[in-house]
Parts: structure tokens; C-alpha cells; sequence
């Protein structure tokens, strides 16, 4: 028997940035919230930290803009491709979105701590760290909450909404048994920080060289943080290699990189993400919700992870607050995101797609001829029209404008 019971509206398992962004919503609206989180604090190294423009247009429609900045942050103008010295095309947020005209870092860190600070002006809000979801539970065919523990005590969380926002591998998923559509897994991403040179200017770049593809992007207040495309698998031959090989070829690669290689003894400062673009075939059951990379996962290219998330997550929060009001948080209604938020996840999984071939990770012979198509795109001025596609929310998100924190509540 679980030595303590908690008798909640809504279950978040997850305090990333969907996680939170959802309980923070909803807790506004008087929904009694428990958020479960694995790690002991948000103190942890992060990768998606660039916010593009999409995720400024829904932090202003959901009141949370105003919020963000009054924490440490980088507004970022504009978006490179370089090859070698020269800028294959420059893409200025400015004149892609005159709306939200930049993107920003802000250290997932640090926004998640913003995020809690915000939610704990609500009694009905409540988030423990620490917390190891172990399996949802049933009644019949539906899920009404799940077992945990936490320092060795096991304990139970009745609620009404179980949401799954608790990262590619999910625990929810899996014990709830969701089943995936699709998931691909193309190339690795290597990433790395190095120092910023006064030289550069806080700007998000990608540099295309004779044999690999690398991000580079501020990260505050003082560094940059570095990802180079490889082959599946990839990086364990480049470590088979040694250490001497990688320098040289971040040596090859640009100037920027040339001190942060001299000082390179080992492999210690590079850690690998799996680029891996998956979707669940239903992001619903009974009492359950997945959202977030629970529900689907972008690759790296456009920096866009967290935006297509957090944008899962209000509209999920529109969903449920709705929900309450009628008395019908059913199947049907849960699935109602998945019906809302679809098209534009695979849109975009679609377009990163077409990043991933530029790079050529698998044919890099045809490298030079990706090149020279990008340049001409951005001449053409059709390279900004499809970045604008990925970074840039066309419409506003289809949610009522009365849930934004600038409202009073609606429940």
C-alpha cells in the first residue's frame, strides 16, 4: 500500500519547459496542479536554449513574455550560414517576423526557475523534485493517475488529467503503453561550449565546411555553445581516432573554434544527442495526455524543440481548461491537441528534414552543389520565406485569449 495518496485535478509527470508552461497555465485558472520531476533541481546542463520567434509570438499571447524577461537573457537580431569566411546568406529576424523581430537565449535553467516562481504565487500549484514515476493507474480502461516514489516512500497521485510531459523516454509512454507512428534516427550532434571572442556578435550560425555541418549559438552570458553534425554512431570513431585528429579538424573548421581545440586534452567536454524525429500515433487514452517530446520530437535543425513543444502545451492547457468548465475531460476531449497541433508538428519535423540533407551526412561528395543551392535560395529571397515557415507562427495559436496570464481566470 502507498504510504500517501495525493488528490489532484491534473498530474503533470515533467518539469521541462511543456511541463511547467502547462502547470502554470492551468494552476491560473484555479486547477488544482501536481508537477513530478525526476531530477532534484533544474540545475542541468541544457541544448535548447535558442527561442525562436514562434516561441516569443506565444509567450506574448499567453502573458509570459513580460515574465521571461525580467531574467538573465540574449536577444538574438539575425541567423548565418556561413562556408568557410564567406556568409552564404544572412536571415534578419527583423525582416522574417517584424512582430517578434529576434529570437532568444535564455538558459532552460533559468526559465524553468521563472516558470516555478510565477506558479507558486498559486495555492493550488505544487511540484516535487526528486519524484521516480513508476507506472500509471488503471480503473477499467482508464488512466486515473500513476504510482511514484520519492526518497524511498511510495506514494500515489489520484487525478482527474494524467499528463505525460516527461521527455523522449517518457515513462508515461511507455507504461500507458502508447504506441509510435514513426521515429527516425538520421546523424548525432556533438556539442561542446567555447569561449566567445569579443569579435563575434551574439548571433545564432550554422557553418557548413568541406566535411562537416556545425550550429553555433550564444549562450549567456559570455560563451557559445557548439554542435557538430555526425553520422549515426559516428562519434565513436572519431574517439577511436584520438584526440589529435578532433583538434585538428575544429582546427580546419573556423577561428572561432582555434583556442577552445589548442586547450583540448580529451574527450571530456563533448557530449552527444541522438537527433531523433518521432511521433506518437495517438497522444491520448482515457484520464491520459502526452505532450511535449512524450508526444513528439524534432531534430536539432532551427533550433524550434522547446517553441513546437511549449506550443503543444497551451494549446493542451486551452484543451483541459475547457475541459473543466464542461465537465468533459473524456477521451475525445483530450484528443482534441493532437487534432489542433498535428499538421504543424509534422510540417516542421517535414522541413527539418530537408536541413538534414543539405548537410549531407550521407552523401558529403554532393556538399558543394547543397551550397551552392542554398546561396542561390537566399539570393533568390526564397531561403528567408522557408526559415520564416519553421520560426514563425503564421496564425496565433487557435487557444481563447482569456486563459493568458493577463486575464483574470475563466474556472
Amino acid at each position: 500500500m502507498p504510504e500517501k495518496i495525493y488528490r489532484v485535478d491534473v498530474c503533470i509527470v515533467g518539469a521541462g519547459p511543456a511541463g511547467m508552461i502547462l502547470a502554470l497555465l492551468l494552476a491560473h485558472q484555479g486547477i488544482k496542479v501536481l508537477v513530478l520531476e525526476s531530477h532534484h533541481n533544474f540545475e542541468r546542463e541544457c541544448r535548447g536554449e535558442v527561442l525562436m520567434p514562434r516561441f516569443i509570438q506565444m509567450m506574448r499571447q499567453t502573458g509570459l513574455l513580460s515574465c521571461l524577461e525580467k531574467y538573465p537573457h540574449l536577444k538574438l537580431k539575425n541567423f548565418e550560414l556561413h562556408y568557410k569566411d564567406k556568409i552564404l546568406a544572412n536571415l534578419d529576424f527583423s525582416g522574417i517576423c517584424p512582430e517578434a523581430p529576434f529570437a532568444l537565449w535564455m538558459s532552460q535553467t533559468v526559465m524553468l526557475n521563472a516558470l516555478r516562481e510565477k506558479a507558486a504565487t498559486y495555492p493550488n500549484f505544487q511540484l516535487l523534485f526528486g519524484v521516480t514515476a513508476r507506472d500509471v493507474i488503471l480503473e477499467g480502461e482508464k488512466i486515473v493517475g500513476v504510482t511514484a516514489t520519492r526518497r524511498a516512500e511510495q506514494f500515489e497521485v489520484r487525478a482527474r488529467v494524467t499528463v505525460g510531459a516527461d521527455g523522449r523516454t517518457s515513462a508515461i509512454r511507455r507504461t500507458a503503453e502508447f504506441k509510435m507512428e514513426y521515429e527516425d534516427y538520421d546523424f548525432d550532434l556533438v556539442w561542446f561550449t567555447v569561449k566567445r571572442h569579443e569579435c563575434f556578435e551574439n548571433t545564432v550560425r550554422a557553418f557548413f565546411t568541406p566535411r562537416r555541418t556545425y550550429l553555433v549559438l550564444p549562450k549567456h552570458p559570455d560563451l557559445f555553445q557548439c554542435g557538430i553534425l555526425v553520422g549515426k554512431g559516428e562519434f565513436a570513431q572519431i574517439r577511436e581516432q584520438g584526440i589529435e585528429a578532433m583538434k585538428q579538424e575544429l582546427l580546419n573548421a573556423h577561428p572561432m573554434l582555434h583556442d577552445f581545440a589548442r586547450q583540448l586534452t580529451d574527450f571530456e567536454p563533448f557530449s552527444v544527442l541522438q537527433a531523433r524525429v518521432s511521433y506518437v500515433a495517438r497522444w491520448a487514452k482515457e484520464g491520459c495526455l502526452l505532450i511535449g517530446d512524450a508526444a513528439h520530437t524534432c531534430s536539432p535543425a532551427g533550433a524550434i524543440g522547446v517553441s513546437v513543444a511549449a506550443a503543444t502545451a497551451i494549446v493542451a492547457a486551452d484543451v483541459i481548461i475547457k475541459g473543466f468548465k464542461r465537465g468533459d475531460l473524456s477521451f475525445a476531449t483530450l484528443s482534441k491537441v493532437q487534432t489542433i497541433r498535428a499538421s504543424d508538428v509534422q510540417r516542421i519535423q517535414t522541413m527539418q528534414g530537408f536541413f538534414t540533407t543539405a548537410a549531407f551526412l550521407k552523401y558529403p561528395r554532393l556538399r558543394p552543389l547543397a551550397l551552392l543551392s542554398i546561396f542561390t535560395l537566399a539570393r533568390a529571397g526564397i531561403l528567408p520565406k522557408f526559415f520564416r515557415r519553421i520560426a514563425v507562427m503564421d496564425e496565433p495559436l487557435p487557444i481563447d485569449p482569456a486563459i493568458s496570464l493577463e486575464n483574470p481566470p475563466v474556472v
